[in-house]
């Protein structure tokens, strides 16, 4: 379980990155606890959207700070807490995944292939984290087969903990621009430089 328990710490590291609160992981280590997903202006239809499409990762980042913990004392308990982990995170991507495709036509060119791009990755994550879900269920504790399976598991985690959750809005200026004024992607950055919403603008002469 070491290398599964390092993952999840990892996953506290980015959410501690984020400037939010902090409260216990499923390792018993401390992790933030996410920040709530926030109205923004409805006359600016640019800010709603780009707030919108923050509060889906929103969503996954509480996923993962609640997510279940993983008792290591025996390998039969240690196989048991982390198919619960798996399953939490796998109902966290199919909200987000929801809550993304939920979204409205972009008001501004590249938000849709920015929603497609995420879709996309959440997508392949949430496969890769059921499918070592099922693997560590139909093994045996202690196992080769369930071993396999968590650091399947922890591979996705740690693809979750790298990602650059909210790059995909760099490819649409003014929803880059709105971002900033849309108070859940602020909630996701004011204390952190990840996960970033965009390179820094050049320096002025």
């Amino acid at each position: 379980m070491g290398v599964f328990a390092a993952v999840v710490v990892g996953v506290g590291v980015l959410l501690g990155a984020c400037g939010q609160p902090v409260g216990e992981n499923a390792t018993g280590s401390r992790i933030g606890q996410g920040a709530q997903p926030q109205s923004a202006p409805e006359s600016d239809p640019e800010v709603t959207w780009a707030n919108q499409y923050c509060g889906a990762v929103v969503g996954l980042l509480e996923t993962m700070a609640g997510m279940p913990r993983v008792d290591p004392t025996s390998p039969q308990s240690a196989a048991t807490t982390a198919s619960d982990m798996l399953g939490t995170l796998v109902g966290g991507l199919d909200r987000t995944l929801v809550n993304l495709n939920g979204l409205p036509a972009s008001p501004a060119p590249g938000g849709d292939q920015a929603k497609r791009a995420a879709v996309d990755s959440y997508t392949g994550i949430r496969d890769r984290v059921q499918q070592a879900k099922q693997q560590l269920d139909s093994a045996g504790p202690g196992t080769r087969q369930g071993q396999e399976a968590i650091s399947a598991a922890g591979n996705a985690l740690d693809e979750i903990a790298s990602a650059d959750l909210l790059s995909g809005l760099a490819a649409a200026p003014r929803l880059q621009d709105a971002s900033r004024r849309a108070p859940t992607c602020s909630s996701l950055t004011e204390e952190g430089s990840a996960p970033s919403l965009a390179t820094p603008p050049p320096p002025t002469a």
